[in-house]
């Protein structure tokens, strides 16, 4: 392969590393643009969408040149995606030789993964989190602790396997469910729907769709329509593994419905520690983990007030996702990282959860009136956090014009 070749070639393996470790769309493509730019190759045309890349691009001497990557398999990891961005950073400044872009992009692709016990701990503390913030007593935030780590061992076992979102959440949240009823019937625990509200919190796709939205402010539709399908794919096998547990044991269910915790520090210290706890789940880095716990904690933090001056969830998700797109933005410009690593963790308040598990127990439970309340209280937060997002995305695109993406 010629100079040009090997450059092009690596260019393509990074944009496609970014993109199965969470990197939206819109991003990559840009990056790509820079770094080809910086190579020496003009006329370039580069196309991204989560399963594919394409490029073709002039090179100094007049000839053409087109590569193709298809992406099978995506996942998350920030730490990576993080160091990968750092590396097209300086890779556009420097402009290395195709040996020694090599070198550097092996060096982050060969980096050793953290320790298991980093995936456990995120995964026990963002489920006893979320679940002392829905609510739970003492012997129910120990029961999420528990099943979220068993949460944690099938998600990396399967994702190694098994890329379809509705075959993977509803195979985890059948399990966890059924050993959430099991383990009240026998003691170890006090409400199922509280443990479970916090403990599903774990399989939602949080980063499918803010990527989705971000991309369809950039116009770039196909992308964000294939995220944001990904997204509803896994929250209809979330919904189906609840919903048959609760079938066969329909008894045991319960009866309590889920409300907020009452001690409203206690409420933001749980949502706090269990943001930190779903950094360490995604392989956030450092102190980027203290800076997405805070903004989780702000994004609650206007929920909250935005709901005691209007008390309207739908205004108040919308508040708290402008914020949190807000917040996100400047923290990617201050520690030159990529958007998505602060503003995926952050959401994870206002993600409606515990609205997605009551309406399939509505429906399950013969409850037409709960099912129709929950399911209308989840579509107005999808909604109101989507809005939140456009909104804040067009104001950072004010803000920060000189950083707009370019258009193709």
């Amino acid at each position: 392969m010629t100079e040009h070749e090997r450059l092009l070639k690596h260019a393509l393996d990074m944009g496609a590393a970014m993109i199965r470790n969470g990197a939206e769309t819109h991003r990559v493509e840009d990056s790509l643009y820079r770094l080809c730019e910086s190579c020496g190759f003009s006329d370039c045309n580069i196309w991204v969408i989560p399963s594919n890349i394409q490029a073709t691009v002039m090179t100094p001497d007049g000839a053409s040149l087109s590569q193709v990557r298809h992406i099978r398999r995506s996942g998350v990891d920030f730490g990576r995606l993080d160091a990968l961005n750092a590396l097209c950073r300086r890779a556009c400044a420097d402009r290395p030789c195709a040996d020694e872009l090599e070198r550097q992009l092996a060096a982050v692709l060969g980096a050793s993964e953290p320790s298991a016990w980093r995936a456990y701990l995120g995964g026990a503390l963002a489920g006893a989190g979320f679940g002392v913030f829905f609510n739970c007593d003492a012997l129910d935030a120990l029961a999420a602790a528990g099943v979220s780590l068993l949460v944690t061992f099938l998600s990396r076992r399967l994702s190694r396997r098994e890329t379809n979102p509705l075959v993977v959440n509803f195979f985890i949240s059948f399990l966890a469910e059924l050993l959430i009823l099991l383990g009240v019937r026998i003691g170890l625990g006090h409400h199922v729907g509280y443990i479970a509200a916090g403990v599903v919190m774990l399989l939602i796709s949080a980063l499918g769709t803010t990527n989705g939205v971000r991309d369809l402010v950039h116009l770039d539709t196909l992308s964000g329509v294939m995220n944001i399908s990904l997204s509803l794919t896994g929250a209809i096998g979330i919904a189906l593994g609840i919903a048959l547990p609760l079938k066969l044991f329909l008894r045991q269910g319960g009866n309590e419905i889920m409300v907020l915790n009452p001690n409203i520090p206690l409420e933001l210290i749980a949502c706090t520690v269990g943001c930190a706890g779903f950094a360490l789940w995604f392989r956030v880095k450092g102190r980027h983990i203290v800076w997405c716990a805070l903004g989780a904690l702000l994004t609650w933090t206007v929920y909250l007030l935005s709901f005691r001056i209007y008390p309207s969830n739908f205004v108040a998700c919308l508040a708290g996702a402008v914020v949190c797109g807000l917040f996100s933005q400047l923290m990617a410009r201050l520690h030159k990282a990529p958007a998505t690593v602060f503003q995926t963790v952050a959401v994870f308040p206002v993600i409606p959860g515990a609205a997605l598990y009551y309406t399939m127990y509505g429906l399950v439970m013969a409850d037409p009136a709960l099912a129709w309340d929950k399911g209308f209280e989840l579509a107005l937060s999808c909604f109101g956090i989507v809005l939140g997002f456009m909104l804040a995305e067009v104001l950072s695109r004010i803000l920060w014009r000189q950083s707009a993406p370019r258009r193709r």
